[in-house]
């Protein structure tokens, strides 16, 4: 009958509403809504170079703008060659820059220090949780030497470029940093080892296309061997001169400096 009919037709979405409230909830975390308040205003540095997919932004970036909208705060989004006619141009002071590591130098150049600054890794890394493990495994390549073995992780796979960071650009920042002779090894995807007892240290991009539950594993997993680990971002600012800055608007981290 109808009534019976309609009670089968129910039953998936009952299942379904079930399976749901037994789904871990979110825990709140969030990649820069805390740290801005209502009518803020936000700039976002977002180079487009051959390492920029085509056509399209990536998932921090188009994070960082929802997470400013949730805040009910308002962003602007530009490239680092535009950003020093933005802020002459504006009739107001920015509450926060956020830009892409890989011109953190550049722009910390031109953003005057009484402006809060940080990167889209390093937010990332504290809404994964592992911003402090960050630092503290930065801290430790220095002491790094010849023959060790690092391994550089990303937690998607896609097409490198000509100038990939993962297997170009930080290989040459951190041979350069520590001056030893090392040995690079990258995995992507879901191929991150078990076993890391032969590296010295392990960088992991932000993490991004990962759930919190996957980079807190890859990070004890290192942590539990006693192997530093950091991140693309905490790097870059190191060997840049500008992790100091960029953990300004966090006080507890920054005095671990």
């Amino acid at each position: 009958d109808a009534v019976g009919t309609q009670d089968v037709l129910d039953q998936p979405r009952a299942i379904d509403h079930r399976l749901g409230a037994l789904a871990p909830k979110e825990d709140g975390r969030k990649l820069l809504a805390d740290l801005v308040c209502a009518d803020a205003l936000v700039v976002l540095v977002t180079p487009i170079d051959e390492s920029a997919p085509k056509g399209r932004m990536i998932l921090p970036q188009v994070q960082a703008i929802r997470d400013t909208l949730d805040a009910d705060a308002a962003c602007i989004v530009v490239k680092e060659t535009q950003l020093s006619a933005l802020l002459t141009s504006l009739g107001r002071t920015p509450d926060l820059v956020v830009t892409d590591s890989q011109v953190f130098g550049l722009v910390s150049r031109i953003v005057p220090p009484e402006i809060p600054l940080t990167s889209f890794s390093i937010l990332m890394a504290r809404c994964k949780g592992f911003l402090e493990t960050a630092v503290r495994g930065a801290a430790r390549l220095k002491t790094l030497k010849d023959g060790d073995r690092v391994l550089i992780s990303e937690g998607c796979t896609h097409h490198r470029q000509c100038n990939d960071i993962g297997t170009v650009k930080l290989p040459g920042w951190l041979t350069r940093y520590t001056g030893a002779q090392l040995t690079f090894e990258t995995s992507s995807g879901t191929g991150f080892p078990e076993d890391l007892s032969g590296f010295a240290a392990i960088v992991h991009c932000g993490g991004c296309m990962l759930n919190h539950r996957e980079i807190q594993y890859r990070m004890r997993t290192a942590t539990d061997q006693s192997i530093p680990f950091t991140n693309y971002g905490t790097v870059i600012a190191l060997v840049t001169g500008t992790l100091e800055r960029s953990l300004c608007i966090f006080p507890e981290i920054h005095k671990m400096l």
